[in-house]
């Protein structure tokens, strides 16, 4: 059963977000891209990857901040444009 969760990952040469899926099969992340991010239990949080002095995520009405741990690995959704 295919899962529609992929691992996105900091990539320290690129100094981008990657989405990796497949063998050799990868998406680098921009400014602006949409994606749903996995929260657990069934969980999702819509969100928009940005950059100011380091890459974070805009979510909700008010546009909350959140900041990306680079060591971390998390499960996201990539939104179609």
């Amino acid at each position: 059963m295919k899962t529609r969760w992929k691992e996105m990952t900091y990539h320290e040469e690129l100094d981008c977000w990657v989405v990796i899926w497949g063998e050799n099969k990868g998406y680098k992340m921009r400014c602006g891209d949409w994606f749903d991010l996995h929260l657990g239990y069934g969980r999702t949080l819509p969100c928009r990857l940005e950059l100011g002095r380091d890459w974070y995520i805009l979510t909700g009405r008010n546009d909350v901040r959140f900041y990306l741990k680079k060591n971390e690995t998390y499960q996201v959704d990539v939104k179609e444009s």
